[in-house]
C-alpha cells in the first residue's frame, strides 16, 4: 500500500542524504516497523545538511488524526537519537506529568521486550525522577509541561507532544528555555538538536498550536522547519466514513473500515470531537460560558465609579491587550467595605495610545497598575516598566505578580461574583467580552482565553486583573 498523501507539508529533498532508514531500522528492532507515512516523516526530518553533516531541520511540526501511530514514530526517533552518540539527552513533554509518565512507561515496556533491550540500563520509575538510561550514557526522560520545564536543560531532542493543550504564554517560556542550549549542544556533540512539536488539531482554545499550524500552512515557516499534516480536506464531511478512511494515514494498516464505525459510535453526539480526532479538523466550538447570563446580570450595577470614589478608596487599574495587539482595555477597581466594583475606563485601538492614557491615570490617581507581562500584553508591559522621569524614577507603579497569580485571578474573579463580593458597572464592551469568555487551561489552572468568537478579550481580562490587584495588596500600596 502507498502512503496516504499529506494534506500539506514539507516535500522530500532527494538531493540530501537522510538518516530516515536508520530510524526505520530502530523501529523494526523495537517491534513496531514504520508505516509508509511514518517512514516519510523520518526520511524528511532526517535529511542531512551537506554543509554541517548533521540534520538539516531543527524544528519539526507533525499533526495527524488519532489512531495514526504517532507514539510509535516518536519511540523510534527518540531511541535512534539516544544512540547517535554518547551521553545524549532526550526529553518528552506532555501537558501533564501523568500524560508524560504514561507515555514513558509504555516506551520502557516496548524497549525492554525488544531486540534493543541489551543496550538499555534498568529504568528509573520513581515519580519526578523517571529516566531510561542506555549503556552509552544517553538518557530519555519524561517531563511535565510547566513554566520551569525548559530552563537549565541541555537537550539533543525535545518532543512536545499533545501541543494543542499548550497556551502561547507557556509555550514561549518552555521553548525559550530550551533554545539557548541548542547551539551549545551542537558544538559539543556535532549533531544538530531538534525540537518536535506534535499533536492532533486542537480547539478554538489551542492558541499556540493553532497559530503554529496556520503559519506553516501559509508557507511562513523557516528554511529549517519541517511540517507534516494529515487529515481530511478542510471543506469535506467528517461524517462520511469513506472520506475519513481515504485520508487517514493508518487506515488499512492499524485498523480496517469495519472498526471505523465503532470508533465513530464511541463519540456519540460529540460531532466536533469526532471531526477533530479522526478528520484532524480544528474544533471551533466554544467551551461553556464561564460567566452565566444570570450571574452576570445579578452582579451588574448601573452606578458608575465617580472621581470621588476613585480618590477616596483603595483603587487599582488593570490593563489588557487583545490578541495581535488590536486593542487595549483599561479597567479600574475600587474596594469599599470588602466589596469590589470594577468598571471599564477606556478601550483604545492597538497599544500606541495606551501609554499616554495610562500615564495620565497614574499621575492623577497614583494607583498601582496590573498588566500580564507575558503574551499579548508583553510589549506594552516592557515599555511601561522601562519608562522613567528625568530623575530616573519609574513613571508607573506596576505590580509585581507571578504567572501563578495571573492564572489564579480568573477563578478568583468568578468566585467573587458568585459570592456577591464583586460587581461590575454595566458596559456594552465588557458585557460582550464576558458573554464570550471561555476557559484556557494551563495545566490544572485556567484563565480566560484571548480567542473569542465575537468581541474583544481585553475588557474581561482587564477587569479581572484590576480586581485581583485591589484585593491582594496591602492598603499602603494605594495613594
Amino acid at each position: 500500500m502507498e502512503m496516504t498523501p499529506m494534506r500539506s507539508g514539507t516535500r522530500r529533498n532527494f538531493e540530501r542524504e537522510t538518516d530516515g532508514p536508520i530510524v526505520g531500522e530502530f523501529a523494526r528492532l523495537l517491534g513496531t516497523p514504520l508505516l509508509p507515512w511514518q517512514q516519510y516523516v523520518a526520511d524528511v526530518a532526517g535529511e542531512i545538511d551537506p554543509t554541517t553533516g548533521s540534520y538539516y531541520y531543527d524544528d519539526i511540526t507533525l499533526t495527524t488524526p488519532r489512531q495514526s501511530g504517532k507514539s510509535e514514530l516518536l519511540k523510534a526517533e527518540t531511541t535512534r537519537n539516544s544512540l547517535h552518540g554518547k551521553k545524549r539527552k532526550i526529553f518528552y513533554l506532555a501537558q501533564t506529568g501523568k500524560d508524560s509518565d504514561k507515555y514513558f512507561k509504555d516506551y520502557v515496556e516496548t524497549l525492554a521486550s525488544s531486540k534493543l533491550a541489551a543496550l538499555a540500563k534498568r529504568p528509573k520509575l520513581s515519580n519526578g525522577g523517571m529516566e531510561q538510561a542506555f549503556t552509552n550514557g544517553s538518557i530519555i526522560s519524561p517531563v511535565a509541561v510547566t513554566k520551569k520545564a525548559g530552563h537549565g536543560v541541555q537537550g539533543d531532542l525535545i518532543c512536545i507532544d499533545e501541543a494543542f493543550a499548550l497556551s502561547n504564554d507557556l509555550a514561549k517560556i518552555i521553548i525559550d528555555g530550551f533554545l539557548p542550549t541548542v547551539a551549545t549542544r551542537f558544538k559539543r556533540t556535532g549533531v544538530q538538536p531538534q525540537v518536535w512539536v506534535t499533536s492532533t488539531e486542537g480547539t478554538s482554545e489551542s492558541e499556540f498550536f493553532n497559530e503554529r499550524l496556520d503559519k506553516l500552512r501559509r508557507g511562513e515557516g523557516s528554511t529549517h522547519s519541517a511540517f507534516f499534516d494529515w487529515g481530511i480536506p478542510f471543506d469535506s464531511d467528517p461524517e462520511d466514513l469513506e472520506n475519513i478512511y481515504k485520508h487517514h494515514p493508518a487506515a488499512g494498516y492499524l485498523w480496517d473500515f469495519n472498526q471505523l464505525q465503532a470508533f465513530r459510535d464511541g463519540f456519540e453526539d460529540n460531532v466536533g470531537g469526532w471531526a477533530r480526532a479522526f478528520g484532524n479538523l480544528r474544533d471551533k466550538g466554544r467551551a461553556e460560558r464561564i460567566f452565566s447570563p444570570d450571574l452576570w446580570a445579578t452582579t451588574t450595577t448601573i452606578t458608575p465609579i465617580d472621581n470621588t470614589t476613585l480618590t477616596g478608596q483603595p483603587l487599582a487599574f488593570g490593563a489588557a491587550v487583545d490578541i495581535e495587539a488590536s486593542a487595549t482595555t483599561i479597567c479600574a477597581a475600587v474596594a469599599i467595605d470588602d466589596h469590589v466594583t470594577v468598571q471599564r475606563i477606556d478601550m483604545l485601538p492597538g497599544t500606541g495610545a495606551a501609554f499616554s492614557r495610562l500615564h495620565e491615570l497614574q499621575e492623577r490617581y497614583h494607583a498601582p497598575l496590573l498588566i500580564d507581562s507575558h503574551g499579548s500584553g508583553a510589549a506594552l508591559y516592557d515599555r511601561l516598566s522601562h519608562a522613567t522621569d528625568t530623575y530616573n524614577v519609574p513613571l508607573f507603579n506596576l505590580l509585581d505578580v507571578t504567572n501563578s497569580d495571573v492564572l489564579s485571578s480568573s477563578q478568583a474573579f468568578l468566585s467573587g461574583l458568585e459570592e456577591g463580593r464583586i460587581s461590575h458597572v454595566a458596559d456594552d464592551e465588557l458585557d460582550l467580552s464576558a458573554a464570550n469568555a471561555a476557559r484556557q487551561w494551563v495545566g490544572d489552572s485556567w484563565r480566560t482565553s484571548r480567542h473569542l468568537p465575537t468581541g474583544h478579550s481585553s475588557p474581561i481580562e482587564a477587569a479581572i486583573l484590576a480586581t485581583w490587584a485591589v484585593t491582594h495588596l496591602p492598603a499602603d500600596s494605594w495613594g
